[in-house]
């Protein structure tokens, strides 16, 4: 078990506390400080776990890579340390792997409950999360490791995760994990996530990993694999069309707003396309009317989109750096490479 770590104070302890309490519980359990400055290595050391403490702050994706290489089992599970694991999930977890031969990854699902109830933003945050992630399950296409497991084989072949990224990790390994291995998640992998609870955090995380995925992972489409070397590369996972649709739609629609002063008949241009927003997230929004009352359908209505409004222009920067890294690219290559493309 490997649980990355920094600044995580107030969670850490019952994440631990639920790592233990797993049934059989794990080999081995080592916690990875990325040069935290509150109480948290205070807190691991009471526990019965490896401790691997780094002298300054280098991502997550450094911590989890250092927690992998201290390893010594042929099965790894990564969990954060603001997740507490429900009882049986590393049970689940190795269960899904044997069952599943070609299995080469399998996450699991936040529970509908956060680990603490801090407000409106956190219960919009853990629903969406949970419904996305159950309606995952399965075999899927994208790879998030919040609460997952993977061969430590299969770990090694990938590379680990690329420590340059920060944000939109998880999701840029499985685009290097070979096509012969399955992805999968399984619900009955269940974890307790204490997310973000307020507004601007939020949508400032949303912003960052927009950008880092369109640059690391949407711009990935477009290069051409080199000959020879593509039998192994996993295909690029499907677009989800209703985020697409619905992320597109409400950035068109705030940017016709001007519109209006031109002729207020050209407003319902931009009502139109956010109805259209709307219409595309109907499922989700039935999903936090059913558990939630009308009540919060109406402030999840608002909070998605202010999440797409976010994605829209997060993404479009990502996508716009990329290709200027590519421009840059092509015009410092010599003319000859590039007509061969």
């Amino acid at each position: 078990m490997v649980v990355p770590n920094f600044n995580k104070e107030r969670t850490l302890h019952d994440c631990l506390s639920a790592v233990y309490a797993q049934t059989p519980p794990p080999a081995e359990v080592i916690v990875v400080d990325d040069a935290s400055t509150d109480r948290s290595l205070r807190i691991a050391a009471g526990f019965p776990c490896t401790v691997v403490a780094f002298a300054a702050n280098r991502g997550v994706s450094a911590a989890r890579n250092a927690g992998a290489a201290r390893a010594t089992g042929d099965v790894l599970f990564f969990v954060d340390s603001d997740i507490a694991l429900a009882p049986g999930a590393l049970a689940a977890a190795v269960r899904a792997l044997e069952t599943y031969p070609d299995c080469g990854v399998v996450q699991g699902i936040y529970d509908l409950r956060p680990l603490y109830d801090d407000g409106p933003v956190e219960a919009y945050k853990t629903l969406f999360e949970h419904y996305w992630r159950r309606r995952a399950t399965g075999v899927t296409t994208s790879t998030m490791f919040a609460l997952t497991a993977v061969p430590k084989a299969v770990f090694d072949l990938v590379g680990g995760f690329d420590e340059r990224l920060r944000d939109a990790e998880d999701v840029e390994f499985g685009t290097r994990l070979p096509r012969r291995y399955e992805i999968r998640v399984s619900d009955q992998i269940v974890g307790r996530h204490d997310d973000v609870d307020r507004l601007w955090p939020y949508l400032s995380e949303l912003f960052r990993r927009a950008v880092t995925y369109a640059d690391a992972v949407v711009a990935a489409r477009w290069q051409r694999p080199v000959v020879g070397t593509d039998a192994e590369e996993r295909l690029p996972h499907p677009v989800d069309v209703g985020s697409v649709v619905g992320m597109g739609a409400t950035g068109l629609a705030v940017a016709g707003l001007p519109l209006v002063v031109v002729s207020p008949w050209l407003g319902l241009l931009p009502a139109a396309l956010l109805t259209a927003a709307v219409v595309a997230d109907r499922e989700l929004l039935a999903f936090a009317l059913r558990h939630r009352g009308p009540g919060f359908l109406l402030y999840a209505t608002w909070l998605r989109s202010m999440t797409h409004l976010t994605e829209f222009v997060g993404m479009g920067l990502g996508v716009c750096a990329a290709l200027l890294r590519r421009l840059r690219a092509d015009r410092s290559r010599p003319a000859s490479l590039v007509s061969r493309r």
